[in-house]
């Protein structure tokens, strides 16, 4: 069963809605409400179905990156915190599982302390919680070994330069979960890090969060149904407009909590 998308119903809900009730509003100056209530509803149905189109695929693109990215974020802590021995362990059963699902024949993988060996190759397991830099590369170049590969969480962009010039493999955490992920060897309880809790001044810092659009939403919504009935409807057109405007801004590019 798919996982409904609700923030994208949501949004696109609340765009039908801005867009309709400022297409009512204007179109209230030259034709009477029922014409012009209709006419609304079709903007508001035109622009929320246009958005619903083109953001629906990003949506989903951007969802199941987002996934992933944090899978391997979560497993690159762990190796962070675990010892590289355990490291080299787990990546040497990955490839040997990934090259037998490949159904391809390579001397069979081993962990030999923070290492991993298979034949003339060699990875060196070097997990931490800061990118590794070119000068902590240095040793990996000049190691023994035809095919040389370094297992890390980032790297800078010294570093791989650096590895580019002299052929040395970079796994990053990305294709480190990618290689666990397809031999099947995902540890089952991952170490994670503690919750972070903000403090009183972060939450009462002020700041435009996204959550705010209600309030815009509302205030302009007022203004421009007020409009309606005024006998001077533009100041109440031109105020609930910006802040309709404000709303959708705030909705879409708001500080998210």
């Amino acid at each position: 069963m798919k996982k409904i998308d609700f923030p994208l119903f949501a949004d696109t809900l609340f765009l039908f809605a801005a867009a309709g009730l400022l297409s009512l509003c204007l179109f209230r100056f030259y034709l009477p409400l029922a014409p012009a209530l209709a006419a609304g509803v079709c903007c508001g149905l035109a622009a929320a179905g246009l958005f619903f189109l083109l953001s629906r695929p990003r949506r989903l693109k951007k969802r199941g990156d987002d996934a992933r990215r944090k899978e391997a974020e979560k497993l690159a802590f762990h190796l962070a915190m675990d010892a590289p021995e355990n490291g080299a362990k787990l990546l040497a059963e990955s490839i040997n599982a990934a090259h037998e699902k490949r159904g391809e024949t390579a001397p069979p993988a081993r962990a030999e302390r923070d290492a991993v060996i298979a034949g003339d190759a060699r990875g060196f397991v070097r997990f931490r919680f800061e990118k590794v830099t070119a000068d902590e590369l240095s040793p990996f170049i000049r190691a023994e070994g035809a095919k040389k590969a370094v297992f890390a969480g980032a790297f800078t962009e010294e570093a791989k330069k650096l590895a580019e010039a002299f052929g040395l493999e970079l796994f990053d955490a990305d294709r480190v979960y990618a290689l666990v992920k397809e031999g099947g060897r995902m540890p089952q309880k991952l170490i994670s890090p503690p919750e972070k809790r903000n403090g009183a001044k972060e939450k009462f810092r002020f700041r435009i969060r996204r959550s705010a659009w209600k309030g815009y939403l509302l205030s302009g919504g007022m203004l421009l149904l007020f409009s309606l009935v005024t006998v001077f409807p533009v100041y109440y057109v031109v105020s609930g407009s910006v802040l309709l405007t404000i709303a959708v801004l705030v909705r879409f590019f708001g500080k998210k909590e």
